[in-house]
């Protein structure tokens, strides 16, 4: 299911539609959370699966700018000693984070906690990276797209393109999908059902395991367009490493289908807590999409989508935690809309 509000974007819109929250209440008592933009009004807040609505004034405020919970809220928050304890947590996962632990889980771990808004705001307020029409980059693609012919999209990522932890996964209202699934529906809205779609993403794979399998994930679906989204398991490696695996999957493709164009697609960034040598993930994926722009430079039919100047901008206003359905590399369904979003307004006129 893919809900009509979907696919509007966050950066061209007067309503707000079921934007993600988290909370932790500070030593002080108070539990708040920020909006990305200033509210006018807003019309409602649930839990992340819509089964609970939450009343103002009894469960929430909104105080300073902020979503802020009453002292009987009925919406959780945790403390701080439980987002980031001491020792290993009984329940739910956690990874090493120098002299605590950072909690961890995922499928509805978190989502259960999380809460969804919607309200109204000025349009206009969006000053980050904003996706551009990429006809000059995908001449080939946009041939097939404007002119109604068949195309095989393909996507080939990591766990965050396979959609790890998307509510249609989880069964749960808003049952959304991947982002690969989300713009799909939205190039066949626009141009037509002739348009194909496999996503092969596999969670955990890095770019050496992407380079491994690129026959079986790529060149077997006869692909016009590829989607190439790996980084996010390529933390500990060198930037110039990325870039070499990622030249040659293009290449390899290219040895089979000379005429399928690239998106390759500049990862989200994980939890910037985790820098713990005992188990690291935050690393070299904040310099990977220079090294995607060098491909894209010299190398015809190639485009970057600047997903990670967008989780950049985005944490200027929100939380890694509201941005997040594991706490740790995950993006929850707000997030990964923003993912279809910009893709979408990288493909559509």
């Amino acid at each position: 299911m893919i809900h009509p509000q979907t696919l509007t974007p966050v950066w061209d819109t007067d309503t707000v539609w079921e934007e993600s929250f988290m909370f932790m209440r500070e030593e002080n008592g108070v539990a708040e959370a920020p909006f990305l933009y200033t509210p006018t009004e807003i019309l409602k807040v649930t839990s992340s699966d819509g089964a609970t609505v939450y009343e103002e004034g009894v469960d929430w405020v909104l105080a300073d700018g902020k979503l802020r919970l009453t002292e009987d809220s009925r919406i959780h928050a945790y403390t701080y000693d439980e987002l980031y304890p001491k020792d290993k947590p009984a329940v739910g996962g956690s990874f090493p984070m120098n002299d605590r632990f950072l909690l961890f889980g995922e499928d509805r771990f978190f989502l259960k906690k999380q809460i969804a808004v919607t309200y109204i705001c000025a349009r206009g307020g969006w000053d980050g990276p904003l996706p551009q029409l990429a006809d000059k980059e995908l001449p080939r693609t946009f041939e097939l797209l404007r002119g109604g012919k068949s195309m095989n999209l393909i996507l080939y990522g990591d766990s965050i393109t396979r959609g790890a932890n998307n509510t249609e996964e989880q069964n749960v209202y808003p049952f959304q999908p991947c982002y690969g699934r989300m713009l799909h529906h939205a190039l066949c809205e626009h141009y037509g059902e002739q348009i194909t779609y496999v996503n092969t993403a596999v969670g955990g794979k890095d770019s050496n395991r992407a380079v491994a399998e690129v026959e079986e994930r790529v060149n077997a679906h006869n692909p016009d367009l590829v989607v190439l989204a790996f980084g996010m398991n390529d933390g500990a490696k060198e930037p110039e490493a990325f870039e070499a695996n990622i030249r040659t999957i293009i290449e390899r493709v290219r040895a089979k289908h000379p005429a399928c164009e690239f998106i390759l697609v500049a990862t989200s960034l994980p939890n910037a807590m985790l820098t713990d040598p005992k188990a690291p993930f935050w690393g070299n994926q904040r310099f990977f999409k220079e090294r995607l722009d060098a491909i894209a430079a010299d190398t015809a039919g190639t485009v970057v989508a600047n997903i990670r100047d967008v989780h950049k901008y985005l944490l200027t206003r929100k939380r890694f935690m509201d941005l997040t359905s594991n706490q740790v590399n995950h993006p929850n369904d707000f997030f990964y809309r923003i993912h279809a979003q910009f893709l979408a307004g990288m493909l559509i006129d």
